[in-house]
């Protein structure tokens, strides 16, 4: 990190600040919201700050290390960038920016289905570290082409997101016109044009289409059709047969994203799962469920009494410091994912913002597991005092 990005940028709630001024009102709404009243989303912030690590300042010190090796890769920090949809909208490119950042840094890359880039430009931009987050279509020949794309780009890690049954309510975007399709009104017009670096990148680049669906698009005439093509062709809701039917496909890792309980989590694991991530989706799905860390706790206390802990449980939701990301670790997670503060950084600074965001989060978790006394990640759980479970 610059000492001049710094002064800028130090955290990243400054990110989200400076993020607000650069992109218009509705993006950035799109961004920081979750879904109904935000209880959920209220609910990760709290559970997070309810978990208590314990310093061992008598115990010998050692530089903190933070390499992780999960579903047989070793990553430079135990944390990566969550699948993020519609990234375009943030910033042209944004999914590549991050793509390349996460290469840069070793550090996994989930790309969404709904990215505005295509499974094989961020393949391309990520390499090895790339992992492809799937929303099963119903067209089966459209699942078998996705899941065709993703091996040949030299994918290993499919994530499949079992969280999405229906659209969620999301009040913000309903009042911007943020649907399927999104509608351009006066309003965004109107905040668009007091973001003049945001609406030129936007109108130099194009509208933000989705790259991975635009092959199957081939007879929709406008955007309606392909609004209705999306709900009836391209997504479908997740049980565990569909989950059984992709894992007799799909030969590389599966990992189930979305669960919030032992049993989905048990199911999972029957049907073959490799790994799976307890999620909330950030609050953006559901506004009564637990926090995604009060879910974490009570799923691996179950899983390890049957999986002696063979099954790697990660997890995402709520993100915002890279004390988070200890408290997670320390509740059990192998590996932690963020997704908006990663909008942020590139909302607020472009491309650099990508790799800026990635040095904020690991420097901020070396510097508690310093604090800590703690060598390495997986030490951390060694470190958990207290959560509002106890």
């Amino acid at each position: 990190m610059t000492a001049k990005l710094l002064s800028k940028s130090a955290s990243i709630s400054d990110l989200k600040k400076i993020a607000k001024r650069r992109i218009p009102k509705f993006v950035f709404n799109y961004v920081e919201s979750g879904c109904n009243s935000d209880h959920t989303l209220q609910l990760n912030r709290q559970g997070l700050d309810a978990v208590f690590l314990r310093p061992d300042y008598m115990a010998p010190y050692q530089e903190p290390v933070l390499t992780t090796e999960v579903l047989g890769k070793t990553y430079d920090t135990p944390f990566g960038v969550a699948p993020l949809g519609l990234t375009g909208l943030i910033w042209p490119n944004t999914s590549l920016f991050h793509a390349r950042a996460a290469k840069a840094a070793n550090i996994p890359f989930i790309l969404s289905t709904l990215s505005t880039v295509s499974i094989e430009q961020a393949a391309e931009a990520a390499e090895e570290n790339f992992w492809f987050q799937l929303y099963p279509p119903k067209d089966q020949k459209i699942l078998d082409d996705l899941l065709a794309r993703t091996k040949a780009a030299g994918c290993k890690n499919l994530v499949i997101t079992i969280d999405v049954p229906v659209a969620a309510r999301r009040p913000r975007d309903i009042r911007n016109g943020l649907a399927v399709p999104p509608k351009i009104s006066a309003k965004t017009v109107f905040q668009s044009a007091l973001r003049p670096h945001w609406g030129l990148a936007t109108v130099a680049h194009g509208l933000p289409q989705f790259a991975n669906l635009q092959p199957y698009f081939t007879d929709q005439k406008n955007l309606d059709d392909i609004a209705n093509y999306i709900r009836t062709a391209l997504k479908q809701a997740v049980d565990i047969e569909i989950i059984k039917r992709i894992r007799d496909k799909w030969d590389g890792n599966l990992i189930i994203k979305g669960i919030t309980h032992a049993a989905d989590a048990q199911q999972a694991i029957a049907a073959g799962a490799d790994a799976i991530i307890v999620s909330n989706h950030g609050g953006r799905q559901h506004d009564a469920t637990p926090s995604s860390i009060n879910s974490l706790q009570s799923v691996i206390q179950e899983i390890n009494k049957v999986t002696a802990n063979q099954v790697p449980i990660m997890a995402d939701s709520g993100v915002e410091t890279g004390v988070d990301i200890a408290r997670f670790l320390a509740s059990g997670a192998q590996m932690v994912f963020a997704g908006r503060a990663f909008l942020y950084g590139v909302g607020a600074h472009g491309e650099i913002g990508a790799h800026h965001t990635i040095d904020i989060l690991r420097d901020e978790l070396k510097v508690i597991m310093a604090q800590l006394h703690c060598a390495t990640p997986q030490q951390l759980t060694e470190h958990l005092l207290l959560t509002d479970r106890d």
